[in-house]
């Protein structure tokens, strides 16, 4: 992929060079190449003609921003908690926190800053980055009161602790009763990782928590048992090999507990994530890996413009069977410009669609600004809306793109 034209047209191609099967394994990366390793190639690929970033520039969605600020919010309050050894939001301790920090709305607002500071070198991000700092603000109470019921929930234990931020980055030791932040699980003898949100350990209680600021997914539950299976094999930080007796998922609205895997339930899973990283990593040692085209990952995936997989007739018709129709006025277009129709729309001749058949001759308008489309260019449109418009001699498909649209020339 190489920069072309205004930021808003690139130009879609294969990496510069695709990645090494990873080392060492995590749950996100593990489910992300069992799902489609086609896909996690694309991301985790070297796009250097295109930025200076790691990987395939990653979307822009706002419900996910909004959930990074969340959890950095958390983490940003948390650390504080533990550092002072607050037990609770309700202990008089926490008003010296919220004091020191500004309060909530302050911690809300520094949060929005740093994860749309986070966005600036992202050329995916560059024409709507205003526009997600301004909606992001405007969501600033709803933020705050989302943060708030998290930590209404917390309780943590008034014993001293090392360090709030246990294997990030700084010397790894055992580590003694009291709560720890952001702590990074390394199994070396099994090549995995992990980096729960909270650690707690008393004498007689050591619990794993993880913030969920999603729905409930069933793979948060694999997710936490791994946590549990790594603190047991870190022989750094756990080298007593104490078992986690408690995990919890901590949702928006409640928390759910998971049942703490005993050691046999332990070993049998300790073979299972062996086994699953293996035949991940043999998925992904071709270049390029296999693609596993589904209705549930190809609609949201962040690489589908460079994925040839994607645009077949046969993944296509899937799409069309298997989608509900109120997503249908949205979709994604491979088509070839064939003239200028107006200021700011073009004709083309669709090539391929979910919706439609090839062949078809469309408009694209473009509501924003014009991408730099020219005659003859071939051309793959993502998340434009699509609409028949009734015309004196004949039905005219409109393909409209909005502010978050995409193009790619092919």
């Amino acid at each position: 992929m190489s920069a072309a034209g205004p930021a808003t047209l690139w130009k879609a191609s294969v990496p510069a060079a695709w990645p090494a099967p990873p080392a060492i394994m995590a749950v996100s990366t593990l489910l992300d190449i069992e799902l489609c390793p086609r896909r996690w190639a694309l991301m985790a690929a070297e796009y250097p003609a295109l930025w200076a970033g790691r990987g395939y520039p990653p979307p822009i969605r706002l419900s996910s921003l909004e959930g990074s600020v969340v959890h950095l919010a958390l983490e940003v309050l948390t650390r504080e908690l533990v550092r002072i050894r607050c037990p609770s939001v309700d202990d008089a301790s926490a008003t010296q926190v919220l004091r020191s920090l500004g309060g909530y709305s302050k911690v809300v607002h520094d949060c929005i800053q740093r994860v749309v500071e986070r966005l600036e070198g992202n050329p995916r991000a560059s024409r709507i980055l205003e526009n997600v700092r301004r909606s992001l603000t405007s969501r600033v109470p709803e933020l705050r009161t989302r943060t708030q019921v998290f930590l209404s929930r917390l309780r943590l234990p008034r014993v001293a602790t090392a360090t709030p931020s246990a294997g990030e980055g700084r010397s790894r030791g055992p580590l003694s009763t009291g709560a720890y932040a952001e702590v990074e699980f390394r199994a070396k003898r099994i090549g995995w990782k992990g980096r729960a949100d909270l650690l707690l350990l008393t004498e007689s209680a050591c619990e794993i928590v993880d913030f969920k600021t999603g729905a409930e997914a069933e793979e948060h539950t694999f997710q936490l048992q791994v946590y549990a299976l790594l603190w047991s094999r870190d022989e750094e930080l756990n080298p007593s090999g104490r078992l986690a007796d408690k995990l919890t998922l901590a949702y928006n609205g409640c928390d759910v507990m998971v049942d703490a895997p005993t050691e046999s339930q332990l070993q049998a899973l300790e073979r299972e994530v062996i086994a699953r990283r293996t035949a991940a990593r043999r998925a992904v040692e071709a270049a390029p890996p296999e693609a596993r085209p589904a209705a549930n990952s190809c609609r949201y995936c962040a690489v589908r413009q460079l994925c040839d997989s994607y645009w077949s007739r046969e993944t296509q018709r899937s799409l069309t069977t298997a989608l509900e129709r109120p997503e249908a006025p949205f979709s994604d277009f491979d088509l070839t410009i064939t003239g200028r129709h107006g200021p700011s729309s073009w004709d083309a001749q669709l090539i391929m669609s979910r919706d439609l058949p090839a062949g078809r001759r469309v408009v694209l308008r473009v509501s924003d600004r014009d991408p730099g489309l020219q005659v003859g260019q071939r051309v793959r449109i993502l998340g434009a809306h699509v609409a028949d418009v009734p015309d004196e001699k004949q039905q005219i498909t409109v393909v409209t793109m909005g502010s978050s649209s995409e193009a790619y020339l092919v």
